[in-house]
């Protein structure tokens, strides 16, 4: 595992690269925003999850870790905003994906039209050489990734 640095709320509004995405999904943004902030165990609904879970204190909240692990790397991340049902967002502190040297995700739920929500996910970070090279296809790749488990999510709220 790769240390990453610790960044704060504010890393949102400086760093060196931002990816901004939105999809609506088909359910109310507290159901939304529970499936969001679930233990990873539970992310049937996002491509590439394999496990994970949050370790300290539950319920889970600012200042709690987790650790999520996906297809291609694992991360340790910990809280820094939990504004249920509107917003949740963490710092990446290590991972086993050499793509940055700081990672903040930012995850809003907004009400929509007809009982649905409105998700924003913003990615911030400190990218490595070796992810600016891969750079100009991650705003395709990972918007792909997104709008998959945005439908997934919504699919997988209407089954439970």
């Amino acid at each position: 595992m790769r240390q990453l640095r610790a960044e704060g709320l504010d890393f949102l509004d400086r760093a060196p690269k931002r990816f901004h995405f939105e999809a609506t999904v088909d359910g109310a943004p507290a159901a939304v925003f529970d499936a969001i902030s679930a233990n990873p165990e539970t992310w049937t609904w996002f491509p590439g999850v394999t496990g994970g879970g949050y370790s300290g204190p539950q319920p889970p909240g600012v200042g709690s870790t987790r650790t999520l692990r996906m297809r291609g790397g694992t991360y340790e991340e910990t809280m820094l905003a939990w504004d249920a049902p509107t917003r949740w967002t963490f710092r990446v502190d290590a991972t086993s994906a050499p793509i940055a040297k700081a990672i903040v995700e930012d995850w809003r739920v907004a009400p929509a039209a007809g009982g649905r929500s409105v998700v924003t996910w913003t990615m911030t970070m400190d990218p490595t050489p070796l992810f600016r090279i891969l750079s100009p296809l991650a705003p395709v790749v990972m918007g792909r990734l997104f709008r998959r488990a945005m439908a997934n999510l919504g699919r997988s709220l209407h089954a439970s």
